[in-house]
């Protein structure tokens, strides 16, 4: 990793761990912008980790404040996406101009306005997955017919076993002086040893336009029972077998999955992936499917080797310590994955 990514990184992480560098509600920019774009509103800080998003009402409005690093090029290209997807029949939150603009400025970074879609979560159970691969196949679909140049994010959820090796470099110095923390960080070392002999390189995988960040938060329904998608700002082209790998990640550990994983109910991957495949009109390659083992082991992996740049490295490895134990018993039984 060059010295230029771990700057990146380090800022991404300085401001607050669990939130890093969001700006709040409160903040004096964003009152004064939420001002002058619908003065005496009624505001709402909508949750989210990397934007501020707040709604507007009556307007029925979302005001987007992004992370400084955000580039106008990668928003201007992920609205172009969601046009896209508009225009394709799927229900996106539409990108709103302001005094003729796409985008707005907000102290120093970029903010947009989006319409309010009024929505629900689902329930984290088998039937709302089934649902939620369903509607991922449906996006993918319509995403290889978009030829939209995006840029990648600066920021985003993937990386390979040798950026994770290179972050691991700066959190095991970091957590040098904890040996609790040690100790996590010679597991990780050793995992990636195991991922790196299992992983199958991009250049191997069809690779598409994909989501980046596929969980029951940013795939809602409509009031009326229609399939919505939200926050594209981890799209990029991609293996599409990440997708699929972020979004079993997210339902294990959601369902608690990693304190047990060899009591975990993973028959159900099959059906699963085979209601992606339904909806998609495709269907994996044998690559893609030896491949998604190793690319779910990834994400826990992941969230523990980039703590080094966080403000409280040791706090923050001890807590994600426990989100490995799902990569190592996958690492080891990969073939249990379809079984």
């Amino acid at each position: 990793m060059t010295a230029v990514n771990h700057a990146r990184l380090t800022k991404w992480w300085r401001d607050d761990p669990s939130d890093p560098d969001r700006m709040l509600l409160n903040n004096p920019h964003a009152q004064k912008l939420i001002a002058e774009i619908a003065p005496d509103a009624k505001t709402t800080d909508l949750g989210g980790v990397m934007s501020l998003n707040v709604r507007i009402e009556p307007d029925e409005l979302v005001l987007r404040v992004h992370q400084p690093f955000v580039s106008r090029s990668r928003l201007l290209a992920v609205q172009k996406l969601r046009y896209g997807c508009d225009n394709q029949g799927l229900i996106v939150p539409i990108p709103m101009y302001w005094n003729n603009a796409p985008l707005l400025r907000c102290q120093n970074r970029w903010a947009e306005l989006e319409q309010f879609i009024p929505h629900e979560r689902l329930n984290p159970s088998l039937d709302s997955y089934l649902w939620l691969f369903q509607a991922m196949g449906v996006l993918h679909r319509t995403l290889t017919r978009l030829h939209v140049a995006v840029p990648r994010p600066l920021v985003a959820t993937y990386a390979s076993p040798s950026t994770l090796r290179r972050w691991l470099q700066v959190t095991s110095i970091a957590v040098q002086d904890d040996s609790e923390a040690v100790i996590t960080a010679e597991l990780l070392n050793n995992l990636l040893r195991r991922l790196r002999s299992q992983w199958i390189s991009t250049s191997e995988l069809p690779t598409q336009l994909v989501h980046g960040d596929i969980r029951l938060s940013n795939v809602c329904q409509t009031l009326d029972g229609q399939t919505v998608y939200f926050d594209f700002g981890f799209a990029a082209h991609r293996p599409r077998i990440y997708d699929i790998a972020y979004a079993l990640a997210f339902m294990v550990l959601t369902q608690g999955g990693h304190q047990a994983p060899n009591h975990y109910r993973w028959q159900d991957v099959g059906q699963l992936v085979n209601e992606y495949e339904l909806a998609a009109h495709t269907w994996l390659t044998t690559l893609e499917r030896k491949a998604l083992a190793p690319y779910i082991a990834s994400i826990p992996m992941y969230h523990a080797a980039n703590v080094g740049f966080s403000n409280n490295p040791v706090k923050q490895l001890h807590e994600k310590s426990v989100l490995l134990r799902l990569s190592e018993w996958i690492l080891a039984h990969p073939e249990a994955i379809f079984g």
